[in-house]
């Protein structure tokens, strides 16, 4: 796995790819959208978003987009309904022909949850609420949904969608903002959850990415979505001490900007 990141000095000029894909089989792009998440993944030609960062981010991931020459996404993933996540996915339903929009099975009671809402019945979308196990192709790679086991947590971020990404011969695990009670249940069920690049769950909180998680995970780079001078504190010492202590090597969107994995 080959990854690069770069500062962007202008968000309003999207730091473009420095490497061509065409002898990848898999590229992910961990776009730099501040206190949130945005991954765009792209192999053979097909793409998928998932999330994609707060309201203030929208031009930012849909000018990425277009500047890329990207017409159309074969999946929308919505991890959760957090604002960090969903608010910039709006602009892109608006903008790009979506073949199919996969979300988590459950309403949130905020003004951004609407407008998502009214957004699908616009663009006459019919979200479909994945299984853990359930695979979709992209391209030459294939994903496999692995969390939430259930929809009805207490804690919405445990009820975040994540999945597996998976080609030839790398693998890239992203989980939303899901936390420890929901890492347990993906470790009860036994699921492969090996990757070479881990998105850290929550932006390093020190609630994810337990020890023993880790170490079922077993990555060699870990990318963290985190904003500068955050209020939370992200990512958290706890989790960046864990991470270390298993020699995983660690970049993070607001020391580097976007970042880009290519297979």
């Amino acid at each position: 796995t080959y990854l690069t990141g770069a500062p962007n000095t202008d968000s309003s000029a999207p730091a473009q790819p420095t490497q061509s894909t065409d002898a990848a089989d898999c590229a992910v792009y961990f776009l730099d959208v501040g206190q949130g998440n945005c991954v765009l993944a792209e192999s053979d030609g097909h793409y998928m978003l998932i999330d994609g960062g707060d309201r203030s981010h929208s031009s930012f991931v849909v000018s990425y987009l277009q500047q890329a020459g990207i017409t159309a996404l074969d999946y929308v993933l919505i991890s959760h309904y957090d604002a960090d996540h969903v608010s910039g996915i709006i602009g892109a339903l608006y903008q790009f022909d979506v073949g199919n929009v996969l979300s988590p099975d459950y309403s949130a009671d905020t003004k951004i949850y609407q407008s998502y809402v009214n957004c699908l019945k616009k663009q006459n979308i019919t979200p479909v609420h994945p299984q853990v196990g359930d695979t979709y192709i992209l391209g030459n790679a294939s994903f496999t949904v692995v969390c939430p086991d259930r929809y009805d947590y207490e804690e919405e971020n445990n009820r975040s969608l994540g999945i597996r990404l998976t080609d030839s011969s790398h693998s890239f695990l992203i989980l939303g903002d899901a936390q420890s009670k929901s890492e347990s249940a993906m470790l009860n069920e036994n699921l492969d959850l090996s990757a070479d690049v881990y998105m850290v769950s929550h932006h390093g909180s020190a609630s994810s990415s337990t020890e023993k998680f880790l170490r079922a995970v077993h990555p060699a780079f870990a990318v963290i979505s985190v904003g500068a001078d955050n209020d939370y504190g992200h990512p958290a010492q706890k989790t960046l001490s864990r991470l270390e202590a298993q020699d995983i090597q660690i970049l993070r969107t607001d020391l580097s900007g976007t970042i880009t994995a290519y297979s």
